[in-house]
């Protein structure tokens, strides 16, 4: 690693540290990672050449604003991450042809040499039949294949994969075409019998044909959530055998919220996976399972209802991480401009604390309004950093609020000495010093290099696709489990890494951010440590597995596959 900070020495005297450190604004020193953070954006050089259309009209209906989310997934099994973009369409009337709300989804095949190429027709992915917002992988139907569910306002899709490169769209067989205005979808195995359920976040009750116009100030703006009911989420229990039954109600999940961002999260670590649902201006969803095919919305006893001032926030998306290393995954809640993002601590005792402020987040976000959001270690020295994106929903904000703006930078912190998060955008890379109307975050190692990249899809406008060029020598290791008993993708799994310093702690869902999904492989930093103690995993399916290394056989810098086996 270049010596860019005196953390990055060996230790020696405390006066040459404060002479050889870089210090942040307010002259606190930065520490090693904080100084060599970066990402390179590779959209063109990579072959991605799409231009996200949500077709915005002087009607300005409501969808067109949402933008669109976007996958890193390996659809052919290649170990190679691929790329699936989502589009929207057309709901005006107005348009040179007749109103529609057809699009064209792209998928994009890694080549393996940093570039990609558009397959979408060779692989049998049709005409989306709604307005499209979402998109989630998992292997519903344990066949060893990633398989695709796309959320629309209008009726969703589910493609699976038939192994050979292609895709059947299977919606009609499986029953999963919800036809409510959905945005965010997540995969978890609620019942533990080894296979993936799948839990809807719909949005409002909207419709074209009633739709009514907004205006603030006497300027007409795309209107907001509180103008029309919220929609009634799904949850769809896997049968085994390629089908879906819709168990909403009878497992007592009646509320009508307005759902943007969801995760199945085991939050109070019973080993039954629960339910979050982050809703936009009503209070957000914690579906506790109660281990008896029932759920209990929990969310206001365990504190993540509302934020720390009792009120509830235009929730938008979701990231889900230990960002102290204590052993538990927190949460973190994007909300809109002039409220500031949500950060809640888990206590271990089945609450949470918010504490944006304690850790730094609560001014950098008052201004901005976030969507997509992930956690990750993006230097690979075991602590997590956090990605926001950004974007207004008002593409005339400036006439109400001058402050404000439509196209916003996108924020990426990182942890300092002080235990604090602090915005290290301004010298992580170009690309963060670019306005755009961002909304979904997807993370994955593209190029195989051991460093976890990062893709952001926009409302309008063309992806961005981060190539991590984090200048760090620090190590980590990639793990990728293969389910037997349990989800063969092995969603619910905990994961723990040991070695000589610490041991760190993941959760593996599907799903989160905004309309987006991320590479399952669960990438883990370890800095300078050569080697790794243990590695230890809690299937769903009960079976506690520990795979002991000894130094000269420690998996760094490498993945290694871990294949469930009770008898460990």
């Amino acid at each position: 690693m270049k010596n860019h900070c005196c953390l990055s020495l060996h230790p020696i005297t405390k006066t040459f540290l404060l002479i050889c450190c870089i210090l942040a604004n307010d002259g606190t020193p930065l520490n090693a990672a904080e100084a060599t953070l970066r990402f390179t954006d590779q959209t063109h050089a990579a072959g991605i050449h799409f231009k996200h259309t949500n077709g915005a009209s002087k009607q300005k209906y409501l969808p067109e604003t949402m933008g669109a989310g976007g996958l890193f997934f390996d659809y052919n099994n290649d170990g190679h991450l691929d790329i699936y973009l989502v589009n929207s369409g057309t709901l005006s009337s107005d348009a040179q042809s007749a109103r529609h709300v057809n699009h064209a989804d792209l998928l994009y095949q890694n080549n393996g040499d940093g570039t990609f190429t558009d397959v979408t027709a060779e692989a049998g992915l049709q005409q989306n039949h709604g307005y499209g917002m979402g998109c989630i992988s998992a292997d519903y139907d344990n066949d060893g294949d990633a398989d695709l569910y796309l959320t629309n306002f209008g009726r969703n899709q589910l493609y699976r994969n038939n192994g050979d490169g292609t895709f059947t769209d299977v919606t009609s067989h499986a029953s999963v075409g919800d036809g409510n205005w959905s945005v965010s979808a997540t995969f978890g195995d609620y019942n533990l019998d080894g296979h993936l359920d799948l839990y809807v976040a719909n949005y409002l009750d909207y419709q074209i044909e009633t739709a009514h116009a907004c205006f603030l100030q006497g300027v007409h703006i795309y209107c907001g959530p509180h103008e029309y009911p919220g929609a009634h989420d799904t949850l769809y229990r896997n049968n085994g055998d390629g089908t879906f039954t819709d168990v909403t109600a009878r497992t007592g999940l009646h509320n009508a919220g307005k759902g943007l961002g969801t995760l199945f999260i085991d939050y109070n670590d019973d080993s039954y996976p629960d339910i979050f649902v982050a809703n936009d201006a009503v209070p957000d969803f914690l579906y506790r399972n109660n281990g008896d095919d029932t759920f209990t919305d929990v969310a206001i006893e365990a504190g993540v209802a509302y934020n720390s001032e009792g009120r509830a926030t235009a929730s938008m998306g979701i990231a889900t991480g230990d960002y102290d290393n204590d052993g538990r995954a927190d949460i973190f809640i994007t909300n809109f401009s002039l409220e500031i993002n949500s950060l809640f601590h888990n206590d271990s005792d089945g609450f949470y604390t918010m504490t944006s402020f304690e850790a730094g987040l609560a001014d950098p976000s008052f201004s901005q309004l976030g969507f997509g959001t992930q956690f990750l270690d993006a230097d690979n020295d075991g602590t997590l950093e956090l990605f926001v994106a950004n974007g207004h929903v008002w593409d005339n904000v400036s006439k109400i609020t001058p402050a404000l703006s439509y196209k916003q930078q996108c924020q990426i912190f990182g942890r300092t000495d002080t235990r604090k998060f602090r915005d290290l955008s301004e010298t992580a890379g170009t690309f963060f010093k670019r306005p755009v109307v961002a909304r979904g975050v997807a993370i994955g190692d593209y190029n195989n290099d051991g460093a976890v990249d990062i893709l952001v899809t926009s409302c309008g406008e063309a992806p961005a696709l981060l190539r991590n060029d984090s200048h760090t020598k620090n190590n980590g290791v990639k793990i990728r489990l293969i389910g037997t008993e349990s989800n063969r993708d092995g969603i619910g799994a905990k994961v723990w890494v040991h070695t000589n310093e610490k041991t760190q702690f993941k959760e593996a869902t599907c799903g989160g951010s905004y309309a987006s999904g991320s590479d399952p492989t669960l990438l883990f930093g370890i800095g300078t440590q050569e080697a790794i103690q243990s590695i230890k995993v809690q299937w769903l399916s009960g079976h506690l597995q520990t795979i002991e290394f000894s130094k000269t056989e420690s998996p760094l810098n490498n993945i290694i596959h871990i294949t469930e086996n009770r008898r460990n």
